[in-house]
């Protein structure tokens, strides 16, 4: 199981960056999470468009 992590910052204060697990977008594995990873970071800003996403990663979830 394969766990989307976005990294973002807001848009107010652009040096306030995180990482943010995406809830929902998993996967079975991490080949098949960076598949649609790109999507799934447009869709989560998309409905929080308080932040802008710089980054992303896959992890595996334990």
């Amino acid at each position: 199981m394969a766990q989307l992590v976005v990294l973002i910052c807001l848009l107010a204060t652009p040096t306030e960056c995180s990482e943010k697990p995406v809830p929902g977008a998993t996967a079975a594995d991490v080949v098949s999470c960076l598949k649609t990873a790109g999507d799934k970071a447009d869709e989560w800003q998309k409905s929080n468009s308080q932040y802008f996403v710089i980054g992303w990663r896959c992890e595996k979830k334990k």
